[in-house]
Parts: structure tokens; sequence; C-alpha cells
């Protein structure tokens, strides 16, 4: 397919190729990442030098929470897989459409397991362009429409190499590279701010009800750090037995669902189902997440089980059992998912559950395809703090959730603004002065 079939008539000046004879120009190169008989599970050490995976790639840049990481020495083993300053890196399953374009930060990692490299060795076409490029609309539908495999998509270095691009002229690539680098620069700054609360939020939880910092500095005959004499006088001066171990004095044992409503997903049957907006959105697994909110790609006449606004929706089944969003409004939950729920205290729900998702794992059931069912959920035992423990938490940090959502909204907003500026500006619809 050439470009005119891809986007139409090509603008005067500009020209078109394939992405392979581009790579081909400039002696540049589309490979894979190592094969799992070079680099395998056990070669993953916990400090080294971070490993892109699938999961990794953003468009709006490598996401290293929770990344893989290689010694140095297997880093100069597989050293003709490093990745530089301008090369792009896409997934080859999955989501295959999404790549991600590397900066200083991620020179010299390591293109991992089960990824493909773009590298051009030529200043003629910035990097930053061809990844705009890359993630125009048009050209990552043509990736999904050509990548092999039934049931998941599979790309390799041949669809890539046949994926027609467009030249401009010098002048009209640096006027679409500003603008999509002005977006993309507030789309991270946002994700960066969300980084940090989240963190912040995290850490607070883990303090006050992980670790009881609060009272271990009181049985010290010491102030809390960073807290007021007020909310330091909601937490006891000594710890007592348990059979969770040592809790404070007067918090009690309980279940999770003593705390919060834990609503199982059903899904509806197939036949209610669309993609044109009809009913309520539907979720049952990641394939509906988001980076925070879940993303409507199906919906239902016939919901079931539904969420609220502040949820936390979970997938409890399969590989990516554990994996979360918050909802942002209703939502039809399929048997994939289930909700957390506070009507009260949604914050305090949301961290609860995350601070415990690690022992959660060890519970799910089945080999090949672990699972969590409702009452393993229900009956999970957790701490129980006073009611006016959790307020306060959620007087804290439900303030940092709201700014979280606020910047989910904005970039899911600038996300679309840049989306439709694209394809106007590689046409040549608005006029590049």
């Amino acid at each position: 397919m050439s470009f005119n079939e891809l986007f139409g008539s090509i603008p005067d000046g500009w020209r078109s190729c394939t992405l392979g004879e581009l790579v081909k120009e400039f002696n540049g190169s589309i490979q894979t990442g190592p094969f799992g008989s070079q680099l395998h599970a056990a070669d993953y050490v916990e400090d080294g030098i971070p490993s892109i995976m699938p999961k990794n790639i953003r468009i709006d840049g490598v996401d290293d929470s929770d990344i893989a990481r290689v010694s140095p020495e297997d880093i100069e083993r597989l050293s003709k897989y490093k990745v530089q300053i301008g090369d792009i890196v896409y997934s080859r399953r999955g989501d295959v459409e999404k790549c991600s374009l590397i900066t200083e930060k991620e020179n010299g990692w390591l293109c991992g397991t089960g990824c493909l490299r773009v590298r051009l060795k030529t200043e003629e076409v910035s990097p930053e362009f061809l990844h705009a490029y890359l993630c125009h609309p048009a050209v990552r539908e043509w990736i999904v429409r050509h990548a092999v495999g039934a049931t998941m998509p599979n790309l390799n270095t041949s669809i890539l190499s046949a994926l027609p691009v467009l030249v401009p002229m010098s002048d009209s690539m640096a006027v679409i590279t500003s603008n999509w680098n002005a977006l993309s620069s507030k789309l991270v700054i946002n994700s960066k701010i969300n980084q940090t609360l989240e963190q912040m939020a995290q850490a607070i939880f883990k303090s006050w009800f992980v670790d009881f910092d609060p009272v271990k500095a009181k049985m010290n005959g010491e102030q809390p750090v960073g807290m007021d004499a007020a909310t330091a006088s909601l937490f006891p001066e000594k710890l007592v037995e348990s059979e969770l171990g040592l809790i404070p004095d007067g918090w009690e044992v309980g279940t999770l669902s003593s705390i919060v409503d834990v609503i199982m997903g059903q899904s509806p049957k197939g036949t209610t189902y669309n993609d044109q907006g009809d009913g309520t959105p539907l979720v049952n697994g990641p394939v509906e997440f988001g980076v925070y909110h879940p993303v409507a790609q199906k919906w239902t006449t016939a919901p079931t089980k539904f969420s609220k606004d502040k949820d936390l929706i979970v997938c409890v089944r399969g590989s990516t059992t554990g994996r979360y969003v918050v909802s942002d409004g209703e939502y039809c939950l399929g048997r994939g998912v289930c909700s957390i729920r506070s009507d009260d205290s949604p914050a305090y729900a949301n961290y609860l559950f995350k601070s415990q998702l690690n022992s959660l794992l060890i519970l799910t059931t089945g080999s090949t395809f672990p699972s969590w069912s409702g009452p393993t959920l229900k009956n999970f035992k957790v701490v129980v703090p006073p009611k006016s423990n959790i307020e306060k938490f959620e007087s804290v940090v439900g303030n940092l959730c709201s700014l979280m959502a606020q910047n989910t909204s904005e970039n899911e907003s600038l996300s679309l603004l840049r989306d439709s500026l694209l394809p106007k500006l590689l046409s040549g619809e608005i006029e590049l002065d």
C-alpha cells in the first residue's frame, strides 16, 4: 500500500517511500531484540541496567516503573541490542502499534526480548519526526491491520520494512516536529507529576497503616515526622500482638469485606455488545485499561454489575491478575474484573488493596490460568484501623487522587488534540508557515 492509498495526495515537495527503504538509504537498521535463548528468566537481576520490554512501551516515552534489569556483563554480551538516542522501539506482540522514542535517559539500555528496534543513521530525517509519523492514527491502524496472528497481533521486521513513510521538506518537518513535541512535553510533565503524587500517596499509606511509623515514634517519645499534633493524636502509643503480628493498640483484625465492598464482575451476553457507544461501556480486562482510567472500546445494552466513580477496577483472571485502573464513572464489569469500593473512603480502599497485592497474588488459584474468587478476596485478613484514622487519610490523600484524576483528564484531551492535529499537518490541510 502506498502513501496515497494510506492518506491521500502527497503535498508538493514531499516524498514517499517505505520504512525499509528509508532505513537502507541511511544505513540504519530494523532488528529484533534478543531471543529467549539468549536471555533467560534467570538472567534478570534486581540491580542492573534496564531492559525495555513490551509492557514498558508508551507513545509518550518508556515507562520505567517495574522495568526488568540485566547485569552489565549481559549488556556487553548483548551489546548489538543496546538502544541509542533517537532509536524507536516497538513491541513485537500485543499492542504492536505503540512505539517509544529513545531519549538520553534510556541511552545504553537494552532493547529487550519481545521488542523491535528502528534506527536511522542520519540528520536529514529527525527521530522526533519519524516517531510522530509512526504515531499517526492511520499508520498505527496500518500496523495493526498487517500484523500477523489469529489471537494476538505479532509484528516483525518485514512488516515494519513495508510500512509506507512520508518524508517532508526540512522546514515542514521542523514545524510538524515542533507541534508534536510541544503537546508531548506537556503530556510527559503531567505523567511525571502523577507518578510523584502516586508515590506520595503510597508512602503515606505504608507509613500509617503498614509500618505504623507514627505509633513507633510515640513509643520512643518522639513526635511523628511531618505530622501535626491533631493527626498524631489519632495513633496510639503501643503495639500489641495479633494474628497478623504486631498492630497498633485498639486496632482490629478483620476481613477485606469488612472495610470495602468487593463487586465481582459478570459478563453480559455477547449479543448485547457493540462498538457504536450504545449502552454502558464494558470493562473485562487490561484491553480496556488506560494509563489511569478505563478506555471504552465496547459497550453493552444489557449491563450486569457496575463500577462507580473512584472504584478500583482489578483484573481477577489470567496472567494479568492484579492489574488495576481507577474508574472514572459507570462501567459494566465483565467476569474478568472486580471493583474495590468504599463510598466514604475510596482513596483508603484503593491503597489498602494495593498494599496487599503481593500477598493476595500468592492466593491465586490455577497454575496455568491464575484467578481470584469472590470469597478469596472478601475473606482476606487485614488490619482494621479506627474510622477516624481512615477519614484523616482520606482528607489528605483524597486530594492527591483528585489531582491525579485532573492531570489524567487533561492528558486525554491533549492526546486527542495531538492525534487530530498530526493528520492535518501531514496532509497539508493546515498550512505550515
